[in-house]
């Protein structure tokens, strides 16, 4: 089953994989819009002369996109453990040292939540995430990791995300170390996330 969100809510909007070349095209310019061009971050993956950021791990990702009108406003990555060479972020992320055997075969990283400026406000974050998770269910994958900046913390925990340590990536400096216990639905109850909903569906047989 390919995990979608059909956002009744708008129905010129579309949550998917991405699954052409020109998808995934627009997926590397619009982070390089994003991260470059608006948050004036910097990465050694930024391409200046085509407007594009394309990482080592895009290519075994699951990449996601929300597409309004067939042009992608919204996107969200991730990777299995189990698929996927993480390189350093095993190490970063001290997986192995959080949750012992179940990396590398019930992990994952999650990373590039970004939603273009012009439709921020529409909850197209937390629809990427919704579609993100019950991939993750999908999979059977237990725990996610990924990384945000300090200040995304609370909403990050919000979500259903816990603070699981500190980090300095080698490209953007200081941030947290967040993961998802993905199977704990009584958590994800207690601190009101989104996904909570969506464990109900599961359970009912409905995902």
């Amino acid at each position: 089953m390919q995990p979608t969100d059909n956002c009744q809510l708008n129905p010129l909007l579309e949550i998917r994989l991405v699954e052409t070349a020109e998808e995934r095209e627009q997926v590397f310019k619009l982070r390089y819009k994003v991260y470059i061009e608006e948050m004036g971050k910097t990465s050694h993956y930024a391409d200046d002369k085509h407007k594009t950021i394309i990482e080592p791990l895009d290519s075994s990702a699951k990449i996601f996109a929300a597409f309004s009108n067939g042009q992608v406003v919204g996107t969200a990555r991730t990777n299995l453990s189990r698929t996927s060479n993480l390189d350093f972020y095993t190490q970063l992320y001290k997986m192995d040292e959080i949750v012992g055997d179940a990396h590398p075969d019930y992990t994952s990283v999650g990373g590039k939540l970004i939603v273009q400026k012009e439709f921020r406000g529409q909850q197209i974050a937390i629809k990427l995430i919704k579609t993100l998770y019950r991939y993750l269910l999908q999979e059977g994958i237990k725990f996610d990791f990924s990384e945000c900046d300090v200040e995304l913390v609370s909403y990050y925990n919000k979500l259903g995300y816990q603070s699981v340590g500190t980090l300095y990536h080698p490209e953007y400096g200081e941030g947290s170390v967040i993961m998802l216990d993905v199977f704990n639905w009584e958590y994800l109850e207690r601190v009101n996330s989104p996904l909570k909903d969506i464990e109900k569906t599961l359970i009912s047989g409905q995902i």
